[in-house]
C-alpha cells in the first residue's frame, strides 16, 4: 500500500486504510517509544529520543541472550525504560488529522481498532523489551510525487547521514545538503536493541514531510512506521 494513496483515501476507503486493511490477518505493526518529538528550528531538524525506550515483540530470548547489558558499542536507553502507555487507540476516518496516534503522537501507519483488537486477543504471545539506540539514520526520501509512486516500506533505506550512539537530542541541518531539494519527505530511523537481553530489534522509522515557508521550514505531517509485530 503506497503512503500517499494511503494519505489521499476518503470515506470507506479511508476507514480501511487507517485500520490496516480491515479484513487482513496480518499482525499489526509493534508498539515501541523510541522518538518523543521532532521539529524545525532555524532550518535544523530536532529530534528528541524519548525519556523511556522499549518495544514490544514476540522475540523469546534462550538462557544465553539473557546477559543483562547491552552488546559492546550500543548506547543504553535513557531513563528506566519499559513504560509507557497502551498506544495508539481508535481510528480515523481519513487523512493524517484523524489517522489513530501512538503514544508520543505520531499518526500510526496501519494502526487502528484492529491493531488493538489484536493485542488484546494475543496477550502474552508478546513481551515489552527495554531497549537502547544503537544508530540514528537520517534521508531524504522525495517530494510529493515521489512518496506517492514509490514510498519505501518499513525499515532501513540508504541514510544520508548515521549518528552511532546518539545523545537525548539530535539536530540534522537540511540547509547543509544541496545535492536535493530541501523540502519533502525525509525518514528518521532508530536501530534498536535489547537492554536487557542480548538481541538486535531492528528498525523503527518515522517519515516528515517538512514544508518550506516564508519564516522557514515546518513539519506538515509525521507518520511513524514500524514492522509488523
Amino acid at each position: 500500500m503506497r503512503r500517499r494513496t494511503f494519505l489521499h483515501a476518503s470515506g470507506l476507503a479511508a476507514l480501511g486504510a487507517l485500520a490496516g486493511c480491515i479484513g487482513s490477518k496480518s499482525p499489526p505493526p509493534r508498539r515501541s517509544s523510541v522518538v518523543s518529538d521532532f521539529e524545525m528550528n532555524n532550518g535544523k531538524l530536532v529530534i528528541d529520543l524519548a525519556d523511556e525506550t522499549w518495544v514490544t515483540s514476540r522475540y523469546e530470548p534462550d538462557q544465553q541472550s539473557l546477559s543483562g547489558v547491552s552488546p559492546i558499542g550500543v548506547a543504553s536507553a535513557k531513563g528506566k525504560g519499559g513504560g509507557g502507555g497502551r498506544g495508539a487507540t481508535g481510528r480515523g476516518s481519513g487523512g493524517y488529522s484523524r489517522a489513530p496516534r501512538t503514544v508520543h503522537g505520531h499518526a500510526w501507519y496501519h494502526g487502528g481498532d484492529y491493531a488493538d483488537d489484536w493485542y488484546e486477543d494475543n496477550r502474552g504471545k508478546f513481551d515489552r523489551y527495554k531497549v537502547g539506540i544503537a544508530a540514528l539514520g537520517i534521508a531524504y526520501l522525495g517530494g510529493t510525487t515521489q512518496m506517492r509512486d514509490d514510498a519505501p516500506d518499513a525499515g532501513p533505506v540508504p541514510w544520508d547521514e548515521t549518528i552511532q550512539t546518539p545523545d537525548e537530542t539530535v539536530t540534522y541541518d537540511i540547509t547543509d545538503r544541496s545535492e536535493f531539494r530541501q523540502d519533502g519527505w525525509y525518514r528518521v530511523g532508530a536501530n534498536i536493541v535489547g537492554d536487557n537481553v542480548n538481541h538486535d530489534f531492528r528498525w523503527e522509522c518515522f517519515d516528515l514531510e517538512v514544508d518550506s515557508e516564508s519564516q522557514g521550514f515546518d513539519i506538515e505531517e509525521q507518520w511513524k512506521v514500524s514492522p509488523r509485530i
